[in-house]
């Protein structure tokens, strides 16, 4: 049975973050049960883009701080790592905090920008992957995923921030190939979190996001800190925790169709505060639909028809062009100030929302997500 430490804490003040964060970590063992004297440690946090931490897009900067001085003081040689999607890694650092934490600390803080082809592990879907090679080569990968809720995959948490393992130019291409079915775009997450092998993974939860995330839900309140060597089982608890669905969790599906960690929440062990202790009335979760519900031959109309798709909202919208060049399809075209989307070609991966700095990218519901809202599915 694998373990899962849920401990409660209910600020970023580094004093009693350090406590909480210690405590979660000796739960499960201790840091130097992942950390020897002389590793070289990636710190892997979400740095999806440019927010301030109040925004809750990001990892908290105290949460990667207590992280750093925790593998410092066991002999470790910690550094900041990660790919932001689209705009420049020193905006991204800057805004969110961690350029701060490395400058306070002395340690190195790098963007991940050469990848190198690995052969996957035996029973993966894609065979071959692209992984930025700083990360392959650390000793130790601690993934810091932050709590947050995702239009397309339901939640992003310890699987999906490995997401940021792939260089950014390259993201757009995997959305392009897997993106199109949510099953095949959390199985090759899946690939990709089997080839970095995160030796834990640290969840912040303290602050969270709850509605039209990643990166445009709103901040939620949780008290949480949580950690797992087993990134699987995390995802699962945290998504049963806040009331999610997990026949609808496409992590979940992938992992337990493919027998990857522990997928069965009976057999999960929680340590630290009991899952009850975070109970929240109202959690926020996106509503989800799929491209695969009509055989192939129907696949025009599913497309067409049953699911969401993206548009512009105007009012919003400060003619940025992030939207037009993350598109991996090519679908989205701006012109005098207004994108329009070429829904033969849109893909529905919805990385357009997620890379929107002003909510301007909304969902038309499909009939399917209308039918499912109204018989609450």
């Amino acid at each position: 049975m694998n373990s899962v430490a849920l401990v409660r804490c209910e600020t970023y003040e580094l004093g009693a973050l350090e406590t909480a964060l210690r405590k979660t970590i000796d739960l499960i063992g201790g840091i130097n049960r992942f950390v020897t004297p002389g590793a070289r440690v990636l710190l892997k946090p979400n740095l999806l883009c440019a927010r301030s931490p109040g925004k809750c897009v990001t990892t908290h900067p105290a949460v990667v701080h207590v992280v750093a001085k925790m593998v410092l003081d066991a002999g470790g040689k910690p550094f900041i790592g990660d790919s932001p999607a689209i705009e420049p890694f020193k905006w991204v650092a800057a805004k969110s905090g961690m350029d701060k934490v490395a400058r306070d600390l002395g340690i190195e803080l790098i963007e991940l920008t050469s990848p190198i082809f690995v052969f996957s592990t035996p029973g993966a879907t894609f065979r071959k992957l692209a992984i930025a090679s700083e990360a392959l080569k650390a000793d130790v990968v601690i993934n810091l995923p932050k709590l947050k809720t995702h239009c397309q995959m339901m939640f992003t948490l310890g699987v999906k921030n490995l997401f940021g393992t792939v260089v950014a130019q390259r993201k757009a291409e995997w959305h392009c190939m897997a993106g199109v079915d949510r099953d095949t775009f959390a199985s090759l997450l899946l690939d990709i979190y089997l080839t970095v092998k995160p030796a834990v993974t640290i969840l912040d939860g303290i602050w969270g996001m709850e509605g039209h995330g990643p990166s445009n839900g709103r901040p939620k309140k949780i008290n949480l800190v949580a950690a797992a060597t087993d990134a699987v089982a995390l995802d699962i608890s945290i998504c049963n925790l806040l009331g999610g669905p997990l026949r609808l969790f496409p992590i979940f599906r992938k992992a337990r169709s493919r027998k990857i960690g522990e997928t069965d929440i009976r057999r999960i062990i929680f340590k630290g505060d009991v899952p009850q202790s975070f109970a929240i009335d109202v959690f926020q979760i996106p509503a989800l639909d799929s491209l695969a519900v009509l055989p192939g031959a129907f696949h025009w109309f599913a497309k067409n028809y049953l699911v969401s798709k993206p548009f512009h909202e105007e009012k919003f919208c400060a003619d940025c062009g992030e939207c037009e060049k993350i598109c991996p399809a090519g679908a989205i075209t701006i012109k005098n100030k207004k994108s329009t989307f070429d829904y033969n070609k849109c893909i529905r991966c919805y990385c357009c929302q997620e890379i929107c700095p002003h909510d301007a990218i909304r969902f038309k519901k499909g009939l399917l997500v209308r039918l499912l809202s109204r018989f609450n599915r």
